[in-house]
């Protein structure tokens, strides 16, 4: 019975993906230090042992001083910002879109022409710090070196020049470039010289031969830079696997190098963030996961029998969390807070000025100079560039890191690194449960923007009402109506009188997407997709401004508020809200004057509400960013396996002899 028992729980000991995520300076790389080194003792209690939430974590450490000692069950760390960089290094895909990208930009904007030359002569710095091989771009760096960025437009002509030659240079050279050619290519990346045998992994190199060097096909040209990254693609993807030792070698080189160039200053948060941007936009957006994950089969490749556990420092862009959660049941994303005051005071003391703190925050939040916070898909920019605001929220587990304390970092790691690999082994905290409850609210929201979820209890913990954001009652959510309908001449309830007449005959509505007289739902038809439209969207681009006043929906924290007031009997003051996004200015004044006294959110809102309406007055408002697990993860730790009361049974009963 007992091997029984053990068996059944083996699977989920035996491998465990964690991928950290948190704004620069939130302590991902102290989580991974800790992950990385081990159990340690810790002080499981800051509190009287008689406190629930102190017994739960004596169990949880005594559980975890088992469990978590061997050298197997320490993490392997994973760096993005390495695989970044020799994705960099493995080709010149980037630097010829770059200046593709600078062919483009002539002719336009003068903002964007500088934006171009700036990040290519970043690109030229970078590939100098780490000697990548560039020299058939050699005179044209030196070329954009000498550029004035601020007298850039009055030397278009010199830069078309420069650009046409140096892309006949290279299309030239690629021409040329044979199957031998790129064997040496591939042997020298990888720094093995000609020790590796390239047959064994049977790669396709009988399309890639040498094109005229007088032909003028463009597509040819293509199809071979296409061609010759397939095969590379595919080389590594293979090498991971046959030679996964070596492999790991060449990370963990790779990574000892990068890691002493950011220790001397020579490569900046700033060059990595760029780096990362130009692989996802002109590589591929699942470039960088699938690199870590041909490393992290390699890392469980090598462990043969043993324990493997991997954690990912750290992820910046949601399309890669979303890559991992597709592939392992094993996988979870933490996200490591601290407040900003916080994260400040550790940046300066490793030497960051005011400016570079808030150059860095601003790039990985996605925050766009014309608009605060930008969670929409409006470009390519979107799906390319670091948003932890939205890694956030796709998080698994919060774990926070205000105190700079070991202990309490160990006593969050522990607890949810043995329920991984033991479900059910304590019950969630309050304030767990409660977030759970809001997390689930929030998807019955028919908002097409953002969906949000909000729990009010009163003060004795007990649930009050529960609130998303959402249309008021009797009218139908944005998600369910329908562009074609309404422009079809809808006489239902569902559209408003003002809809119904003026709305609709705006251009702005006619034509939602595009000013051409095609479908403007066209493409997603085809997929079936209902035509909904955001009213707030429109009506703003009609009065040529931004209004929030214009929302159908109540929000999420409002919505609660009036259910608890609308079927009376419910008192909430000395309360607390439970949200998944923090209180806008509106509502944390709603919130005020209702006494609640403690607030308790997992995406922070990007305004000063917090500063400004609860930091102020005789009221005494905790707010407090959301510490625990939610989601599917809440269900997968909590959720036992089987009954404790069987598997304590199952363990220590005595075996029959037979």
């Amino acid at each position: 019975m007992r091997n029984k028992v053990r068996s059944i729980y083996k699977n989920r000991e035996e491998f465990i993906v964690i991928g950290l995520t948190g704004k620069t300076g939130s302590g991902c790389s102290t989580v991974a230090d800790i992950l990385k080194n081990g159990y340690k003792e810790y002080n499981p209690v800051d509190c009287n042992l008689t406190d629930i939430q102190s017994r739960k974590a004596e169990i949880i450490k005594k559980f975890a001083s088992k469990n978590f000692i061997d050298d197997d069950k320490k993490f392997k760390i994973i760096k993005p910002s390495t695989i970044l960089i020799m994705l960099f290094l493995f080709d010149n895909k980037i630097i010829i879109e770059k200046i593709t990208s600078l062919f483009e930009s002539l002719d336009k904007k003068e903002e964007n022409l500088k934006k171009e030359i700036i990040e290519l002569k970043e690109i030229k710095k970078i590939a100098e710090i780490l000697n990548k091989d560039v020299e058939v771009f050699k005179e044209f760096f030196k070329f954009i070196d000498l550029i004035d960025i601020e007298n850039s437009k009055n030397q278009e002509d010199d830069i078309l020049k420069e650009i046409k030659k140096v892309k006949e240079l290279y299309e030239r050279k690629l021409k040329l470039e044979s199957k031998e050619d790129l064997e040496k290519e591939i042997k020298t990346i990888l720094g093995t010289k000609n020790n590796i045998k390239l047959k064994k992994y049977r790669l396709d190199f009988k399309e890639y031969k040498t094109i005229d060097e007088n032909s003028t096909d463009k597509k040819m040209i293509k199809d071979k830079i296409d061609l010759k990254r397939a095969i590379f693609n595919d080389f590594i993807k293979k090498y991971s696997k046959i030679n996964s030792k070596r492999f790991i070698k060449l990370y963990t080189r790779s990574n000892e190098k990068i890691q002493k160039l950011r220790e001397e200053k020579k490569l900046s948060t700033k060059d990595l963030q760029l780096i990362g941007d130009l692989v996802r936009e002109y590589v591929d957006i699942y470039q960088l996961p699938n690199y870590c994950n041909y490393l992290i089969k390699a890392y469980r490749n090598e462990s043969k029998n043993k324990s493997c556990y991997i954690a990912i420092d750290s992820l910046k862009n949601p399309f890669e969390i979303v890559f991992f959660k597709e592939r392992y049941s094993a996988y979870y994303t933490f996200s490591i807070h601290s407040k900003d005051e916080t994260i400040e005071k550790r940046l300066k003391d490793l030497g960051y000025n005011s400016q570079e703190i808030e150059g860095i925050h601003k790039k990985e939040q996605n925050v766009d100079e014309k608009d605060k916070q930008k969670g929409s898909l409006d470009s390519s920019k979107d799906f390319n560039s670091q948003n932890i605001t939205e890694c956030i929220q796709r998080s698994d587990i919060y774990i926070d890191n205000n105190q700079d304390k070991k202990d309490t970092l160990y006593r969050q790691i522990f607890r949810y690194l043995s329920l991984i690999v033991h479900p059910g082994l304590i019950t969630p905290s309050k304030d767990e449960l409660i977030m759970q409850i809001a997390l689930n609210a929030k998807f019955n929201s028919g908002c097409i923007s953002r969906q949000v979820g909000a729990v009010v209890l009163n003060k004795h913990g007990s649930v009050k009402s529960i609130g998303w954001n959402e249309v008021p009652e009797g009218q139908l959510s944005c998600l369910l109506r329908s562009h074609s309908e309404l422009l079809n001449n809808s006489t239902l309830n569902f559209y408003s009188k003002y809809e119904k007449s003026d709305f609709k005959s705006k251009d702005s509505f006619k034509y939602i997407f595009s000013t051409t007289k095609q479908p403007q739902y066209k493409e997603s038809d085809k997929l079936g997709l209902n035509d909904s439209f955001c009213f707030k969207s429109i009506q703003n681009e009609i009065d040529g401004q931004k209004n929030q006043v214009y929302t159908r929906s109540l929000h999420a924290e409002e919505n609660a508020f009036l259910q608890a007031s609308k079927y009376g009997n419910s008192e909430i003051i000395g309360g607390q809200l439970f949200t998944t996004a923090s209180p806008c200015f509106l509502c944390a004044k709603k919130a005020y004057q209702l006494g609640i006294k403690r607030v308790v959110y997992i995406e922070a809102y990007p305004d000063i509400s917090n500063e400004q309406v609860f930091e102020i007055g005789s009221h005494d408002i905790e707010v407090v960013h959301f510490r625990g697990a939610t989601g599917l993860a809440y269900q997968k730790l909590y959720e036992p396996i089987f009954s404790y009361k069987d598997e304590l049974k199952a363990l220590n009963k005595k075996e029959k002899r037979v």
